[in-house]
């Protein structure tokens, strides 16, 4: 299959009902094809601000009563060994931002109504911060400087 073939399909994917998309799931799973290997289809929307989803306004709702809460974010941590190409983590993190919409999507009030913003052109901030050189002792106070801040 092509790439165009698989955009196609893919965008097609999206304006299916719930019920479309579940049978052209079943239908790929019995010619044994991986829909994983589609690529992700551009939005549907063409306008910057959508209105949120329900489930999206609830979150906000619960947010909004604690926002000091970290009960909705996700964090992880890596350890990288050897020698870190930078330029290539950089391209990687602003591919993926680019190709996902939810990673450039911000809810902003406006009067009583939320909407979601897609934000363009997007790229991540990366700190780097180099420990090799440092001692057991400062290595120690370091991380523990950078998990305070």
């Amino acid at each position: 299959m092509t790439g165009t073939t698989a955009a196609r399909i893919a965008k097609r994917f999206v304006g299916l009902s719930l019920e479309q998309r579940q049978q052209f799931l079943a239908r790929l799973r019995q010619e044994g094809k991986d829909f994983s290997l589609l690529p992700v289809p551009v939005s549907r929307h063409d306008v910057s601000a959508i209105p949120l989803s329900f489930a999206q306004q609830r979150l906000l709702f619960l947010w909004q009563l604690d926002p000091s809460s970290d009960a909705y974010k996700m964090t992880t941590g890596l350890r990288l060994r050897g020698t870190l190409n930078e330029s290539a983590l950089r391209r990687a993190f602003d591919h993926l931002i680019e190709r996902h919409e939810v990673l450039r999507t911000v809810f902003h009030t406006d009067g009583d109504q939320a909407q979601q913003v897609l934000l363009h052109d997007q790229t991540v901030a990366l700190v780097s911060i180099d420990l090799a050189g440092l001692a057991d002792v400062e290595l120690r106070d370091a991380e523990l400087a950078l998990q305070v801040a």
